[in-house]
Formats: C-alpha cells, sequence, structure tokens
C-alpha cells in the first residue's frame, strides 16, 4: 500500500521537494500523486503539507507538523555500530557517520520524517 494525495492538493510542491525516493509528480498549482509503486510510506510528504491532503495506507488523513514541532533523530552512541544505512537512506542528507557512530549534522533541514529511525537495524536511533 502506499499514501495518497487527496483533492484538497493545491499543487505547492512541498511534499515532492522532500520525497526521499521521487515518488510523487506534479505540476505547480495542480494536484499532485503519488506513484503507488514508488512510494515507501515514509510520511516525509504529509509532515510537510500544510494542507493535510496527504492519507496513509489505511485512508486516515495525516497532519502538518509546523517546522518548530517536528521530531528530530536522537542517536544511542553506545548502540550505533556506524553501518550507515540511516545516512544512506536520509533524503535531506542531514545524518553523517562521525567517529564511529550516526551524527545529526544538519538539524536545520530534517524534517523528521523517521526514515533514519525505520532504517536502523538496531533501533539506535529514536524521534524526539
Amino acid at each position: 500500500m502506499a499514501y495518497k494525495i487527496t483533492d484538497r492538493c493545491k499543487g505547492c510542491d512541498d511534499c515532492n521537494q522532500v520525497c526521499p525516493v521521487r515518488a510523487i509528480t506534479g505540476e505547480m498549482k495542480e494536484q499532485h500523486e503519488i506513484d503507488p509503486n514508488r512510494c515507501i510510506d515514509c510520511s516525509a510528504c504529509s509532515v510537510v503539507c500544510e494542507y493535510e491532503c496527504i492519507q496513509d495506507p489505511q485512508g486516515k488523513p495525516l497532519k502538518f507538523v509546523p517546522e518548530d514541532k517536528r521530531q528530530k533523530p536522537v542517536v544511542d552512541e553506545k548502540t550505533c555500530d556506524g553501518c550507515g544505512l540511516c545516512a544512506e537512506e536520509c533524503p535531506t542528507f542531514c545524518l553523517e557517520i562521525v567517529n564511529g557512530v550516526s551524527t545529526l549534522v544538519n538539524p536545520e533541514v530534517c524534517h523528521g520524517c523517521g526514515v533514519c529511525q525505520r532504517r536502523c537495524p538496531i533501533e539506535a536511533i529514536k524521534l524526539k
């Protein structure tokens, strides 16, 4: 299943800008679409959608989260083994491996999508 964009979409393109797998297409000021074959259900699009026109795979409308309220990844440095999977998958490139552990190096561009947390195989990342 994949996320969907409803007819409330105004074509602002914010969702397209943050989609880590480029699953969203559409022209400015026109309703956008999510390709269900590409969507990874990461929720990055819903976090930035001020029109709240994104639905999860069950059809539940998802809420916009103001930038100052978005959660950020917190890495347990004792648990992190520095595998780099989180940094590879991060759509905003805000995580890097520094001194053998994942580190949030660009918190200002992190939109709190949680891809890093879901990708971590040892649960060393939590959003807070």
